[in-house]
């Protein structure tokens, strides 16, 4: 089945859904309550580690897991900057999620299909509710933006070029990756979320079952109880895709995903999503799973991950032929890699 941008396609899935329930993984320190230790995997193209920096935005020292390509230390390859993807996790959750719930052999197995090219992958630690929003005391989307882009930057050998740079995320880390992509649209080429929590423009319209759950969610720490309209609009990336200008997003390649069945609902507002950015001309990927549920219990890893690693497969691909076009334009092979923040975003 071929996937068109700025299209509603359907997906019939295949495979049976599995129940799934949120679990409290971590807290917002990083730390992590009675988690057994990661099962080991299998990778052909990465290794996996296991890592740790100083967040000025949070305070504190906070943890993040790596995948680095094969060949990443090899001294064949010691001046090359790799295309790196930020992945943010959903609620209750920590940076270990991705690994233990079945994401890394997906994206190794995406690598030696070659939907994605060999690259470094990042699970960051966004906090257990978070929102990945910054509040009076604790500036959660500052530490991806500033604080963890910084220590990967200056730590490992990661391109700077803004189209070989993708964020992506699930659930609530899925809403933070295209709030990011469509306010800060300099620092990522691509964009890919899974099972988004996108919300209505009005708080007013949420239904009346995540209403009820605000509380335990941490809207009310994050947005205000009553929800404030201001805090609100700035963290839905449906507001957000409302009030930018398109030509903001034009060089923005952008994915994302929900199933019909998700217990949340969040289909709705996915669909939202989609609608305002047809009629604004924003050109993205948009599939609407039949019978697809939330999140990792519900098998989406298998059912989506591979469309999103394709899509910043393609972004990383064009800005490197780009690079190269550049290269062999300029006499005697002298010549310049992109600038961060230049590029059509993969198009």
């Amino acid at each position: 089945m071929s996937t068109r941008r700025s299209a509603t396609l359907i997906l019939l899935a295949t495979t049976s859904l599995l129940p799934h329930a949120l679990l409290a993984q971590g807290n917002d320190n990083g730390g992590r309550r009675q988690r057994q230790a990661a099962p080991p995997v299998e990778l052909k193209n990465f290794t996996f580690t296991e890592g740790k920096f100083e967040s000025k935005a949070v305070g504190r020292e906070m943890p993040y897991g790596i995948y680095l390509p094969k060949g990443y230390e090899d001294e064949a390859n010691k001046d090359v900057k790799w295309p790196l993807v930020i992945w943010l996790h959903g609620m209750f959750e920590d940076h270990m999620r991705f690994h233990v719930r079945g994401g890394a052999p997906v994206l190794d197995q995406c690598v030696t299909d070659g939907k994605l090219p060999p690259c470094v992958f990042v699970t960051a630690n966004g906090g257990r509710t978070s929102m990945y929003v910054n509040r009076k005391d604790e500036h959660w989307e500052d530490l991806i933006t500033v604080d963890l882009l910084d220590h990967l930057t200056k730590t490992y050998r990661v391109s700077e070029n803004r189209d070989e740079r993708a964020i992506m995320g699930v659930s609530m880390g899925g809403m933070a990756a295209l709030r990011i992509a469509f306010t800060k649209p300099d620092l990522f080429g691509v964009v890919g979320a899974h099972s988004a929590a996108v919300f209505p423009e009005d708080p007013a319209d949420l239904p009346d079952r995540m209403k009820a759950m605000a509380s335990r969610m941490g809207l009310d720490e994050v947005f205000g109880n009553p929800i404030q309209k201001e805090p609100w609009q700035k963290a839905n990336p449906l507001c957000l895709a409302l009030q930018t200008a398109p030509k903001d997003l034009a060089r923005l390649r952008i994915y994302f995903d929900a199933g019909t069945d998700d217990r949340y609902g969040f289909a709705a507002g996915n669909t939202l999503l989609d609608k305002a950015l047809t009629e604004h001309k924003v050109e993205h990927t948009w599939r609407l799973i039949q019978g697809g549920g939330h999140s990792w219990g519900a098998g989406f890893q298998d059912q989506t991950l591979p469309y999103s690693f394709a899509a910043v497969g393609e972004t990383f691909a064009a800005a490197k032929a780009r690079a190269a076009a550049l290269h062999a334009l300029q006499p005697h092979g002298k010549g310049a890699t992109e600038k961060p923040g230049k590029g059509d975003g993969g198009r």
